[in-house]
């Protein structure tokens, strides 16, 4: 609810103070309201629903990029997971097939020093 002093204050201008029918707003050019203009569209208003959808746009593309930021972050750290996962079982299987022939190649050479220790 608007107080009846603020409607009357000078500092703070209304809506048909700053958007004249069929002018375009200071700081606007002629020719970004003339597209416009050409279709029937009042110059102010082209200009005030141009400048909303490039506000839109610009809030629409920062939404849009921290979404797929997030997405691939999550897919990144998915991904590691599953490597990690992959590599040490990898890492896991080649030890396991090892053992056994280190195993016995090590039981052999300990075998042999105290044979030779003792003859």
């Amino acid at each position: 609810m608007t107080n009846e002093s603020e409607r009357n204050d000078p500092g703070i201008p209304t809506l048909t103070e700053v958007l004249v029918t069929g002018e375009a707003p200071p700081g606007v050019s002629s020719d970004e309201a003339a597209p416009a203009a050409a279709q029937g569209v009042p110059a102010d208003v082209a200009v005030f629903a141009e400048r909303v959808s490039a506000r839109l746009t610009l809030q629409l593309a920062d939404e849009i990029t921290t979404m797929v930021e997030r997405r691939c972050h999550d897919a990144l750290i998915d991904q590691t997971s599953w490597l990690v996962q992959l590599i040490g079982k990898q890492v896991a299987d080649a030890l396991q097939a090892q053992l056994p022939a280190r195993i016995r190649q090590a039981v052999i050479e300990e075998v042999a020093k105290q044979v030779r220790s003792q003859g």
